[in-house]
């Protein structure tokens, strides 16, 4: 892990090393998949996956900024 990388809050911790050992490509790869899949549209609706996507991404976010604050 990237020391200035804070570490995974939703990852349990026993499969936190065989994540890190997938490729950023490959994890970008999953997300898409998975937020096709959450979209329940095709792979073809790119603006509904984005939305997905962005909608997840600010809860995580937030989540991580609330972690950051508790544990500076």
């Amino acid at each position: 892990m990237h020391l200035n990388a804070r570490p995974p809050i939703f990852v349990p911790d026993q499969f936190q090393d065989e994540i890190e050992k997938l490729s950023k490509a490959a994890l970008m790869d999953m997300v898409w998949d998975y937020a096709t899949r959450c979209a329940g549209v095709d792979s073809f609706n790119s603006e509904a996956i984005m939305k997905e996507l962005r909608t997840t991404a600010e809860i995580i976010t937030r989540h991580r900024k609330q972690e950051r604050r508790a544990n500076p």
